[in-house]
């Protein structure tokens, strides 16, 4: 892949960090060719720009939820999952070609892999007909440059995937809902692939030589007043395709999509439908807050009465998972004394 000038390894202590630094790299980038980067997130959830946190994560989810700055699917990632990101000119930006040569790549170790449905890569399982999705992709458009970032799994932990995921049914949203799919490790086809053995074959393939490495930690000088350049090869300081990223900017990032209103009450209005077994009424939500509770169907008198219950007590309360539970219990006993 030609268009990628530097390859890195980015190391963090947070996947939030790693969104702030992806948001810098979007705005400051000044290249003609691409940034390749890898970074591997401790486990966590990370949901798209546009996406309902209530229905994406699931009730039972013991890990971090962040919110990136990216549309697409929310995603699970821990030690097991390697994570790419490309960060393109929009001039010479082509999702499909950008796909094509990760696929590729991976290819090169023996496993055939290739683009499918809504950015993400595919194999294929021993059936012959069942797609195994070993990577899904988002992208975000800046004015200058894309984010072209995705998931690779390689030995992830499934399970802890799979129970992380899925929220609570919703009634009426707008959100962009993940697609379900069929997640599978590389690892179940090259059983001694390592994270950092495939960031090592991507970097060569797509980058031509090894990422180096970039910790955020260290990243600015200690009084933090100046950015750092970073250059791939001594030569490369003749040319004009180095970032700089202000650490002013990556703290003032890292404050907004470290913040609850950004990533729950960003969740896009919905409604969830509540019962206490007779009455039924519809709960709406916007920005993280219930602003009313009406009758899921016009003319019932019973669920009208349990709908004004609902209002006088949960107006304007943050939603929680909890709350269609109690709504429906807590007041089931004064309902059906009406």
């Amino acid at each position: 892949m030609s268009i990628v000038a530097q390859s890195y390894k980015v190391v963090s202590d947070s996947p939030l960090d790693i969104i702030s630094f992806e948001e810098c790299l979007v705005n400051s980038w000044a290249g003609e060719e691409a940034l390749l980067l890898f970074y591997v997130n401790a486990p966590s959830v990370i949901i798209g720009r546009n996406q309902n946190y209530w229905r994406e994560v699931s009730p039972l989810c013991k890990v971090p939820v962040f919110r990136r700055v990216s549309g697409g699917g929310a995603v699970y990632h821990d030690e097991g999952n390697l994570n790419w990101a490309l960060i393109v000119p929009r001039a010479i930006h082509s999702q499909d070609d950008e796909l094509a040569a990760v696929a590729s790549a991976i290819g090169t170790l023996g496993v055939y892999a290739r683009p499918g449905a809504r950015g993400g890569i595919f194999v294929s399982l021993g059936d012959g007909e069942t797609q195994g999705k070993i990577s899904g992709t988002a992208r975000r458009f800046g004015t200058r440059n894309v984010l072209h970032h995705g998931t690779l799994l390689v030995s992830a932990d499934i399970a802890a995937l799979k129970a992380s995921l899925g929220g609570i049914k919703v009634f009426e949203d707008s959100s962009i809902a993940s697609v379900p799919g069929h997640p599978v490790n590389l690892s179940r086809f090259l059983s001694s692939l390592s994270i950092e053995e495939l960031m090592l074959h991507l970097s060569r393939t797509l980058a031509g030589s090894a990422p180096a490495t970039i910790e955020l930690a260290d990243f600015w000088n200690k009084e933090k007043t100046i950015a750092r350049r970073v250059f791939k090869n001594p030569e490369d300081l003749e040319r004009e395709f180095d970032f700089c990223v202000e650490c002013e900017e990556f703290e003032a990032h890292r404050k907004q999509f470290g913040s609850k209103g950004w990533i729950i009450d960003r969740s896009p209005p919905f409604s969830v439908v509540v019962s206490n077994g007779r009455a039924k009424a519809v709960v709406r939500v916007q920005e993280g807050k219930i602003v009313q509770v009406v009758p899921l169907e016009a003319g019932d008198s019973v669920s009208a009465r349990y709908a004004d219950e609902l209002n006088a007590h949960f107006e304007g309360m943050a939603f929680d998972f909890r709350m269609p539970e109690i709504m429906g219990k807590e007041y089931q006993r004064g309902i059906e004394a009406i």
